[in-house]
Parts: structure tokens; C-alpha cells; sequence
């Protein structure tokens, strides 16, 4: 009698641990995978390159555009060398690949550069996107992004800043 008494005792203490457990993997679950929505807000730089004309200007920004635009997914949408605008559309990284579960998705970039004599200016604008937190299968979030963006500003002002060499 005492033997059975011991083993129901166990046996509802597991049952409600078990539940208790249950409920607790289950909120942690429910709170690590939130979602986060990144805005679409621009970031912009002038760069002052003193003494070259605009002409000259317009070439070096398209040349970085071509350089910068490595992937198949990044395009020049529009180019006036008249007005010294160069506009496209950049791919950023991919959130999360294509798998049984859905199409996947990748966050993109509108870079607009102006130029006029001795100044460029570039724009970016990310494209909003959103993202799992705390998903190990999300590949790309707002951290990344800005690290991207920076990264993009830096080398557009050191590509402007960079004279050619005329002399071959």
C-alpha cells in the first residue's frame, strides 16, 4: 500500500512538471522568434572632391556602381549624365533561403548618386524588410544592414576621392 502511494505521488508530481516544463519551453519559444521589422530609412553622404568637373565625376560614380554591383540581383536602373544621376537597385543579403517551408526572401537597396562639379552626393535606401529574431535560419538582420550601409558609404567616398592616373 505504501509502495503504491509513493508511486502515485511521483507519477502526479511528473505530470505536472512535465506540464510545467511544457509551458515554459513554450513561452521561450514564443518570445526568442519575434519579429522585427526594419524601416526603409535613407542614409546619405556629400563627398567634396575639389577641382574635378562633373563630367569627370559622373564616369568614377558609374564605375563604382558597375564595381560595387557584383551580383546578378544588383542593376543599374537609371543613368543622365546630363544631370550626373545615377540610380539602382542593390541587393543586400538574403534573410532567409528558399526551403520546403517557404519562397525565402532578401532585403534590397535603392543607391542614388548625384554629381555635379567638385561634389557627389549618394543616397541609400534599404527597403523595408522583416525578419525572425532569434531564428538560426534568419541569414540577415538590421545589424547586418547597417554595417552594409556603412560599409557602402565608405567605399563610395574613398572611390570618389581617388584621383585616376591619365599618364599610360
Amino acid at each position: 500500500l505504501l509502495t503504491t502511494k509513493i508511486y502515485l505521488g511521483i507519477h502526479i508530481l511528473g505530470v505536472y512538471t512535465v506540464r510545467i516544463i511544457l509551458v515554459i519551453l513554450l513561452a521561450v519559444t514564443l518570445t526568442s522568434c519575434s519579429i522585427a521589422t526594419v524601416q526603409s530609412v535613407p542614409v546619405e553622404t556629400v563627398v567634396q572632391v575639389q577641382g574635378d568637373p562633373q563630367n569627370k565625376l559622373y564616369v568614377r560614380a558609374n564605375n563604382w556602381m558597375v564595381e560595387t554591383f557584383r551580383n546578378a540581383e544588383s542593376v543599374i536602373q537609371f543613368t543622365d549624365k546630363e544631370s550626373g544621376t545615377i540610380t539602382g537597385r542593390y541587393l543586400l543579403g538574403v534573410i532567409t533561403t528558399p526551403s520546403q517551408y517557404g519562397p525565402g526572401s532578401k532585403a534590397y537597396a535603392t543607391i542614388n548618386v548625384r554629381v555635379k562639379d567638385g561634389a557627389s552626393k549618394i543616397t541609400v535606401t534599404p527597403e523595408e524588410f522583416q525578419y525572425a529574431v532569434g531564428n538560426p535560419y534568419t541569414l540577415y538582420t538590421e545589424e547586418k544592414m547597417d554595417i552594409d550601409v556603412a560599409n557602402l558609404m565608405a567605399s563610395f567616398e574613398s572611390y570618389m576621392n581617388t584621383k585616376e592616373n591619365d599618364n599610360w
